[in-house]
């Protein structure tokens, strides 16, 4: 199959996903999804919107009635189109599909602890973009975050982390260590670790780096707010 065959075929498919979503969310919550269409893919940057807009509704607690789940299940079953892929901590309190109010098939998710992208990471979001056709990635950090926390304090104290957790360090002491040197706050380290982790995955070849390169591939930041459930996106 030619390559623009599938870049219609994967077309197709999420128009028809999100069709199916917006059939099933009360008027109220259909402001976030794009029209039906077989045409060219949504831009990155029109999918980050459709982002923010589920995580308004998200911090409005304006959740639509889970109706005709059993549709999506049968529209999906076949395949997957998920419009986002998202980066985001293990941690209980930071629940993707939740905090952007997205149904089942809409987001590529992993998780582990501190958001930061080791090569099983990289290889599970090279498969959403290259298998899938998503062309979108969020970091997704989130305050009070205590694996940052942990590598904070073993930097500062230059006392390192208990085998295993300290491959969580290694991975994320490079990116907070200037913070950490000049006193700065946790809140500060987990956003430069957030910043830390997509300047990696910007540069990882073939497909990210690529991807971004041509414009392709949107790849962000943000920090999820347990108080308020506002993602704030970083510059």
């Amino acid at each position: 199959m030619s390559s623009e065959a599938t870049e219609l075929n994967r077309a197709a498919f999420l128009a028809g996903s999100i069709a199916a979503m917006s059939a099933a969310l009360p008027e109220s919550a259909r402001g976030a999804a794009p029209p039906p269409s077989a045409g060219p893919l949504p831009s990155a940057e029109r999918l980050l919107g459709q982002l923010v807009a589920g995580n308004k509704r998200f911090v409005s607690n304006d959740f639509p009635a889970p109706n005709k789940v059993a549709e999506k299940r049968e529209l999906l079953k076949e395949g997957q189109a998920p419009f986002a892929a998202i980066l985001g901590c293990s941690d209980s309190r930071v629940v993707p599909n939740l905090i952007f109010v997205a149904g089942i098939g809409d987001l590529f998710v992993a998780r582990v602890a501190g958001n930061y992208p080791d090569d099983l990471v990289v290889a599970s979001i090279e498969y959403a973009i290259e298998h899938l056709g998503t062309r979108l990635v969020l970091v997704l950090g989130h305050q009070n975050c205590g694996a940052v926390k942990a590598v904070y304090s073993a930097v500062k104290t230059k006392e390192p982390l208990p085998p295993h957790l300290s491959t969580i360090e290694q991975l994320i002491s490079p990116g907070i260590a200037s913070v950490v040197d000049a006193h700065g706050s946790t809140d500060q380290a987990i956003e430069a670790n957030v910043r830390a982790a997509v300047t990696n995955l910007k540069a990882e070849r073939p497909y990210l780096a690529k991807g971004v390169e041509s414009g392709r591939i949107l790849v962000v930041g943000g920090v999820y707010q347990l108080a308020s459930g506002e993602v704030k996106l970083l510059d």
